[in-house]
């Protein structure tokens, strides 16, 4: 067996072994860089080392460090809640609230998965109060979620952004609105297959009378927010210094405790993201990215690579990370494909994103997963883990049906 192909076989090694076992794919991703760089190829520990995304590190670690704020001191469970009672007791408007507000929420910074951990157990809450559908609630907010989670501001769309730019594709923004587009099709598609249009109204429930005051700390954590994000949209500051200074402006004014904000960074998935991009690193040194894509090739031409990308990346998206495995692994295969095809760089870097988020819903999938953890007793998880399966599944093939219609 030839370097490049042990390459590629250590990266569906490492994705496999941290499914199974159950440990961090980016570590075991780690591990294998090592073995195949250092002892197969030659390379010295510092080039593996250089590997590891330092830019795209800091800026998520940054922007998880202030939305840790945000989240910590009660600011967007406190705004989810707000989103319910401005629904003024029309319960059929609640789902599309929950769709908006993930949404916003994901693509001012604090992305899909943060969102999701956020918002979804107050809507599964809110499903049980307004005898709303669980599987309805929990799909709105994963596709909202989704829909902003690809702003070039929030977690997984710097994660897109950057593994296109090192390709030498600036389509961040492309990215972006097709993300969007893409995701509110599917909850319009949802909310009428799943009968919200069909939901009574009703003006007894607890989320709708009253409701707490935002509190002076959550007021300033929204203001240096707004601060944040005006400043890297509108005045083109660094995403990651920006988001640093801002957490240390709201320590400062002592809006949130700094260990209980350290403690809710998730170190899990930024690990993951930057291992696997070491080894993904490694992998195309050894040939084996090269070697990715012209098998790849085989089977596309200009006209079917994007949907075909679409299908590969949803496929691997069901069984791993989306952010994680699916982009490091398959944006590198872009230049090539492009040279050999013929198709639109463009275009298939959002088919992959876009058949990776189209299939999260699934619960062997983080976000999918998280919906199933957030639903009560009340709730039958294990019929909510069949149908969120299910509607994962769907996913996938709308994700390839929408890319091939020229649709995004």
């Amino acid at each position: 067996m030839t370097v490049p192909v042990l390459s590629i076989v250590a990266i569906v090694a490492a994705i496999a072994i941290g499914t199974l076992r159950g440990v961090n794919i980016g570590l075991v991703s780690i591990a294998f860089a090592f073995a195949i760089g250092f002892f197969l190829v030659g390379l010295p520990a510092g080039e593996i080392v250089a590997g590891w995304p330092l830019n795209l590190f800091f800026m998520l670690l940054g922007m998880t460090l202030l939305f840790g704020v945000a989240r910590v001191n009660g600011t967007l469970g406190l705004l989810a809640e707000k989103m319910v009672r401005a629904t003024l007791g029309h319960t059929r408007l609640i789902p599309p609230a929950f769709f908006l507000l993930s949404a916003v929420i994901a693509a001012f910074g604090a992305g899909n998965i943060v969102v999701c951990a956020m918002v979804l157990p107050i809507a599964m809450t809110v499903s049980v109060d307004h005898r709303i559908s669980p599987l309805l609630m929990a799909t709105m907010v994963i596709a909202g979620s989704n829909a902003g989670g690809l702003s070039p501001i929030a977690p997984t769309g710097i994660i897109a952004h950057s593994l296109s730019a090192e390709q030498g594709f600036d389509i961040a923004a492309s990215i972006f609105y097709k993300q969007v587009i893409g995701q509110s099709i599917l909850a319009v598609i949802l909310y009428f297959v799943l009968r919200g249009h069909r939901l009574e109204k009703r003006s007894e429930a607890p989320l709708e009378r009253g409701g707490a005051p935002f509190a002076w700390a959550q007021l300033m954590t929204i203001a240096v927010l707004l601060l944040v994000v005006g400043g890297i949209v509108f005045m083109g500051w660094d995403i990651g210094l920006t988001a640093f200074a801002g957490t240390v402006l709201l320590l400062f004014l002592g809006v949130a405790n700094e260990g209980e904000v350290f403690r809710s960074i998730p170190w899990g998935p930024i690990v993951l993201v930057c291992g696997v991009t070491v080894l993904v690193n490694v992998a195309d040194g050894a040939g084996g990215i090269d070697l990715l894509s012209q098998q790849l090739t085989r089977l596309m031409d200009d006209h079917t690579a994007a949907p075909i990308m679409a299908l590969i990346g949803g496929t691997l998206s069901l069984v791993s990370s989306a952010s994680g495995v699916v982009l490091p692994t398959l944006i590198p295969t872009v230049p090539g494909l492009v040279s050999e095809t013929g198709g639109d760089p463009a275009q298939i870097i959002s088919a992959i994103v876009m058949g990776a988020h189209m299939v999260t819903n699934s619960p062997i999938s983080t976000l999918g997963a998280l919906a199933v953890a957030s639903a009560g007793y009340a709730v039958d998880r294990e019929k909510l883990f069949n149908q969120l399966f299910l509607v994962g599944i769907v996913g996938l093939v709308y994700a390839a049906l929408i890319v091939y219609l020229g649709i995004v």
